[in-house]
């Protein structure tokens, strides 16, 4: 799933409640959170337009928190 401006570091995929100085408004974290459960629980990559270098990122859960299980590079 194309991501676009919901992730702007991946720092936000380990701790999504954290917003960075491009976050207009803060509180919908929430959305981003949904996005990445969204993402666990189908096994949709998240494809973010922000992170440097090509690819994808394979998400999983870590306790409340999420983590990259891998990166998948476009070929």
């Amino acid at each position: 799933m194309f991501v676009g401006d919901l992730l702007h570091s991946p720092a936000q995929i380990v701790a999504p409640d954290h917003s960075s100085c491009f976050c207009e408004d803060p509180r919908q974290a929430a959305t981003r959170r949904a996005i990445l459960e969204r993402a666990v629980d189908t096994g949709e990559l998240v494809v973010p337009a922000h992170f440097a270098g090509p690819g994808a990122a394979e998400v999983r859960r870590n306790g409340s928190r999420f983590a990259v299980r891998r990166w998948a590079a476009e070929d």
